[in-house]
């Protein structure tokens, strides 16, 4: 009976909505410069649905620093563009990492904004690029991108 409940709550879980978007883009771990930006790209149909956008970015256990900038460009359909700044805080006040993970690498997820909306119907592009000192930015393994049916 305890495994038949386990087994209905798991399909549970996992027969929720598929995301609007998912990508991850692979990064060169011996640097990331900051003038090469990751893209993602994704269309909206229908503005009036809210988003979850998360970030997802898996470093090596060596990585250098506790944290990381990312520049944000979004490119809108009517050709506008928006520039945001996020601080992604990848170990704590005792250097520990937050993710989790796997041998070498350590796989950790931020939310960049919650319930969003996109005002337009059409294509849209995020540009990212890091914002850090050190060019180009060793450890970085990947950054990637979500966005999923927002769940007030």
């Amino acid at each position: 009976m305890r495994a038949l409940l386990l087994i209905a709550v798991a399909a549970m879980i996992g027969c929720g909505e598929p995301p609007l978007m998912s990508q991850e883009h692979p990064l060169d771990l011996e640097g990331w410069h900051a003038k090469d930006s990751v893209q993602f790209e994704w269309s909206v149909h229908d503005s009036t649905v809210r988003h979850d956008l998360i970030m997802d970015v898996r470093h090596r256990q060596t990585y250098p620093y506790a944290n990381l900038y990312l520049f944000l460009t979004y490119q809108f359909p009517n050709g506008k563009s928006r520039i945001d700044t996020i601080e992604c805080m990848l170990a704590d006040d005792r250097g520990r990492w937050r993710g989790t993970g796997f041998g070498d690498l350590v796989d950790q997820r931020f939310m960049v904004e919650s319930g969003v909306r996109f005002p337009l119907s059409g294509r849209y592009r995020l540009d990212v690029t890091h914002g850090m000192r050190q060019d180009p930015m060793p450890g970085l393994a990947s950054v990637g991108l979500r966005l999923e049916a927002h769940r007030p």
